[in-house]
């Protein structure tokens, strides 16, 4: 009571003298005030970080709700035997979400939603990553809907992305680089069967900087891979759905289209192997459109990426047809001495070889015959 007392006494002058009621009150919970100016310059910098967290949540969630409530449409569209023009808005819509725009037509996408009973089939076996598009469509949204949406870039569909990668039975006829021939994007595998292990452990996907923090390991022997290299499974199912949509396009003669979706995948992929084979697939998809160089550079990327066994021979061909067969031999024995099992090399090899050989003996006959012409028009001595 005494001190109670003794308190409210000390405090009355100060009320009752010339003091502001309301400053006195304010102070007593005010913070400290400091002269530091490094303050002034911290609190902005932590207050743009927490907005930035805020605006990555919301996008993230905003993006997830939109890609789940088309994809669901389009599910039951497709379970409901729908005709193709009321699948294709849904979409396309679901597609800007991974930067993607305007890459299939309404040919393509009815093969690709109904090959067996499309007229587009004719009666052949259409490639598994067409005739399981359905499933990954689904395992994709589910995987959305489950962990949200890991496509954190906008990628302009107009421009080709830029590339950058890790450092880590076709005859050199045309008609080896069909379809078929193309890689297994769906798990890594190449044609052939081959598992494609990547030349360095765990794959950087497209666009990373050199700041990329690569696998750490631990204390414990663990190595653990950074969040750079790990590659959703959203992005994953992404990948397989895009390697579909190329496919399909492939099949009705959309070149162009077919390139546009194997570049949406490669601009989203970070494994290794999965990258090497988008790569091969363009490198596949080049060649047939006769661009060569660009083809024989995205092969080269391919071998960079994951030593892909497509990506090999496609280059091999592309170097062959741009008259550079040395090239293309060196190409395929490193392709032979990373996959020693394939046979396709030394066959690949053996054939060019052959025809170096007969272009060898018509050059060296014509310049003996230009050689005794030069002999027969000089004067006798």
């Amino acid at each position: 009571m005494f001190k109670a007392s003794g308190t409210l006494a000390a405090l009355l002058p100060s009320l009752r003298f010339g003091v502001n009621k309301t400053d006195f009150f304010t102070s007593l919970w005010s913070k400290p005030q400091t002269r530091d100016e490094r303050v002034k310059e911290y609190v902005p910098e932590v207050l743009e970080e927490s907005f930035e967290q805020q605006r990555a949540v919301l996008e993230e969630s905003t993006s997830r709700d939109i890609i789940v409530e088309l994809g669901n449409k389009i599910l039951q569209e497709i379970d409901s035997k729908s005709p193709t023009p009321s699948i294709a808005p849904h979409l396309n819509k679901l597609l800007l979400e991974y930067g993607v725009k305007d890459v299939i037509a309404q040919r393509p996408l009815s093969y690709l939603l109904y090959p067996n009973s499309s007229a587009l089939s004719a009666g052949e076996q259409a490639h598994e990553l067409v005739s399981s598009f359905p499933d990954n469509f689904r395992a994709m949204i589910e995987e959305v809907e489950r962990n949200g949406c890991s496509a954190k870039t906008v990628v302009h569909a107009s421009a080709a992305p830029e590339v950058h990668v890790p450092k880590a039975a076709s005859s050199v006829a045309a008609v080896g680089h069909e379809a078929m021939s193309s890689v297994q994007v769906a798990d890594g595998t190449s044609a052939s069967g081959e598992e494609v292990a990547p030349t360095e452990p765990g794959g950087r996907t497209p666009g990373d900087s050199e700041a990329s923090s690569p696998s750490q390991p631990r204390a414990d022997g663990v190595i653990m891979a950074s969040k750079d290299e790990y590659e959703p499974m959203d992005i994953t199912m992404f990948v397989k759905v895009a390697a579909g949509m190329a496919m399909a396009n492939l099949h009705c003669g959309d070149m162009r289209n077919a390139v546009r979706c194997v570049d949406a995948g490669i601009s989203h992929a970070k494994e290794a192997s999965r990258l090497g084979g988008l790569l091969a697939l363009k490198a596949g998809l080049l060649v047939r459109q006769k661009k060569f160089a660009e083809a024989a550079e995205c092969a080269k990327l391919a071998v960079e990426a994951s030593g892909n066994v497509q990506g090999y021979l496609h280059g091999a061909y592309a170097l062959h047809k741009l008259d550079r067969p040395e090239e293309a031999v060196a190409l395929l024995e490193r392709g032979r001495e990373d996959h020693p099992m394939n046979t396709q090399f030394e066959a690949q090899i053996e054939a060019i070889q052959r025809e170096l050989k007969l272009a060898l003996p018509a050059s060296f006959s014509s310049s003996s015959a230009s050689k005794d012409a030069v002999q027969e028009a000089l004067p006798a001595k």
